[in-house]
């Protein structure tokens, strides 16, 4: 058991959605241990408690999307056990009911979560920009879809693309390894990719952040003293 709510929240920073990277890292970005919040009392909602999710107290939410670690609104997580490296996934959508899908990126903990109401229902570690060529942060609409898209200026294919801005970047299917970085889009797993890609709309909206580790590490201190 973690000695608090805020302290365990904070915590989960290193893995937006409790995941393990585990050594297979891009090496850019610094990582750690994280853990799912699994103390206090949940309001449930609509989604049955089926084993396969953690739900947030209002304190744990404030303190999330205050942090900037979770989207405002969600409502639970996914629960993940043992590591997750790249061109892995988690996708777990049962009896979550019909609402808003919102697309949740970290490029700092290297992971992307799928909200469809408040709820989880997806997550996967990604690729992302180059420095020299870095992944926009802020909020975008899903522009347009293309389910077998091919980069004519990279030659490349680009599956279950979803663009985000008129710039060219998208979220995409993407070969996955630590060594592996974009021009500037969100690389995904292929299969991870199609499923975001058949849940997702045009409209729908990316919001791509980089999390930030001093606030975190002052708001632990805080939450410990």
């Amino acid at each position: 058991m973690r000695a608090g709510l805020i302290g365990a929240l904070l915590i989960a920073v290193a893995a937006i959605i409790g995941v393990y990277l585990g050594n297979d890292i891009i090496a850019a970005a610094p990582t750690g241990e994280s853990a799912r919040v699994a103390d206090g009392e949940r309001a449930q909602d609509a989604v049955s408690a089926d084993g396969a999710r953690d739900y947030l107290t209002p304190a744990e939410l404030d303190t999330a999307t205050r942090d900037g670690i979770l989207p405002a609104g969600t409502k639970s997580l996914l629960k993940t056990d043992g590591k997750m490296r790249h061109g892995e996934y988690k996708w777990h959508d049962d009896g979550v009911p019909p609402g808003k899908l919102t697309i949740w990126v970290d490029l700092r903990t290297q992971l992307i979560s799928v909200f469809r109401g408040g709820h989880e229902i997806g997550a996967s570690v990604i690729v992302y920009g180059a420095e020299t060529m870095q992944s926009p942060v802020g909020r975008f609409p899903i522009l347009s879809k293309h389910r077998d898209y091919h980069s004519r200026a990279y030659d490349a294919p680009m599956p279950y693309s979803m663009f985000i801005t008129n710039s060219g970047v998208a979220l995409h299917g993407s070969p996955m390894s630590s060594r592996r970085a974009t021009h500037g889009c969100i690389g995904l797993p292929v299969q991870f990719a199609r499923l975001v890609f058949e849940a997702a709309k045009t409209g729908d909206e990316v919001r791509i952040v980089r999390s930030e580790t001093k606030a975190i590490a002052a708001n632990s201190q805080s939450a410990g003293s």
